[in-house]
């Protein structure tokens, strides 16, 4: 083996895998645990006899069900938030506006196409954008079409594909007003996009924040009275906390019976503050040792904290983690080497895509079901841990004209 081609990892040895670190590479191993996984779970359903559940089944787009009684009700004057499943921001009922008055089986199944059509084009985006080439390309549509927050997204109906266009737009359009817009409006749908204006923060991006916060408040004018009903319910999901279902790594730190009464409750708010440090400094420790990056790295990174608050963080929001997994990807192939936090993150990634509740459905032995439930938010773990330990490469490609 010629020099060029050997290359030692962070430990000092050799690995033979190095000459082929690719985007494409890196993709198609994702790719290959993924599809292992799709084998296992029909194996299994073949040996049991019965069909795979990959989402508990509560009615197809259930989710977008409730987004448009809480629309009918904000029309006619009724508070949405009597629903308490309803925890979004006011503007997030005019995502179903446009379907209110069709029947709700017509309106479910278009939302469902809408859907697939949103995180189609975002998909096409984030290839566009990092230049995959086209065999990149079907892999990340592979791994799409396999990924556990993506068939989660699709059966429940949720904002979350929006959240992710919307995001995309907002890091990757070349208008300053129409990237203002999209940070504002996705932060009007669902809250946590509101951390991307921290990296803009840092880099003093002053005119472009005032212009969010700008656009914000026009897009809240309008629902001013229903303001103190959304952070009441908003309270109310903070202190919700799930282990089925539930990406966000505070599922790790405590049992779920320290919410409930007595001095367990005591217990479980003393973790949750804990928790809520550990996700700011680990946050604020990711943003300096990316400092020298440009903004859409930092952002990009950012996007997995999304998945860590609030505490019941349902795996729809792991959707947000494929366009890091390109980013990351595309990091590799420039290093030429797999680093160790590198591991970690493709591990993490994958324990995302865990398809929790099809082998939880096989496996009715409570300790099984709750390693299963434990494996999502221990890739959520995993995926920060790795970039609070790994700075990014500094020559980035990404476009650094986002001002």
């Amino acid at each position: 083996m010629t020099e060029s081609k050997l290359r030692l990892s962070p430990a000092g040895r050799a690995d033979s895998l190095l000459s082929e670190t690719t985007v494409e590479s890196v993709l198609l191993c994702v790719f290959k645990v993924l599809f292992i996984q799709l084998q296992c779970v029909l194996f299994v359903c073949l040996i049991a006899g019965s069909a795979p559940v990959f989402v508990q089944h509560w009615g197809l787009q259930t989710d977008f069900i409730d987004f448009i009684y809480a629309t009918s009700d904000w029309l006619h004057g009724i508070d949405p938030y009597h629903n308490i499943r309803i925890v979004t921001p006011p503007p997030s009922f005019l995502a179903a506006l446009p379907l209110q008055f069709s029947d709700n089986v017509i309106g479910r199944f278009v939302f469902m196409f809408i859907d697939l059509a949103i995180i189609a084009s975002s998909l096409s985006s984030i290839c566009k954008w990092f230049k995959l080439a086209y065999r990149e390309s079907c892999l990340l549509f592979g791994i799409a079409s396999m990924y556990f927050p993506v068939l989660f997204l699709v059966e429940r109906g949720n904002l979350d594909g929006i959240m992710l266009g919307l995001i995309l737009v907002s890091l990757f359009a070349r208008n300053r007003w129409i990237k203002s817009f999209a940070l504002s409006l996705s932060i009007g749908i669902k809250v946590y996009s509101v951390l991307l204006l921290a990296p803009m923060l840092l880099a003093r991006m002053w005119k472009r924040i005032m212009a969010v916060v700008l656009l914000l408040g026009l897009l809240l004018l309008p629902f001013y009275s229903l303001m103190w009903s959304f952070i009441q319910a908003q309270t109310r999901r903070s202190t919700g906390l799930h282990g089925a279902e539930n990406i966000c790594p505070i599922a790790l730190l405590c049992p779920m019976d320290v919410y409930k009464v007595g001095q367990l409750y005591a217990l479980g708010h003393a973790v949750t503050l804990a928790y809520l440090a550990l996700w700011i400094a680990s946050y604020a420790i990711m943003l300096y040792r990316n400092r020298e990056s440009n903004l859409t790295v930092k952002a990009v990174y950012s996007l997995a904290w999304m998945l860590a608050m609030p505490l019941q963080v349902y795996p729809y929001t792991g959707i947000l983690l494929l366009p890091l997994l390109v980013l990351k990807s595309r990091e590799i192939e420039e290093r030429g080497l797999i680093a160790q936090p590198d591991r970690l993150f493709l591990m993490g990634f994958c324990l995302v895509g865990f398809q929790q509740t099809a082998f939880s459905a096989h496996f009715h032995l409570p300790q099984l079901v709750r390693i299963f439930d434990a494996f999502n938010p221990l890739g959520t773990a995993l995926v920060i841990g790795s970039l609070v330990l790994q700075s990014s490469n500094r020559n980035q490609h990404a476009d650094t004209n986002m001002e």
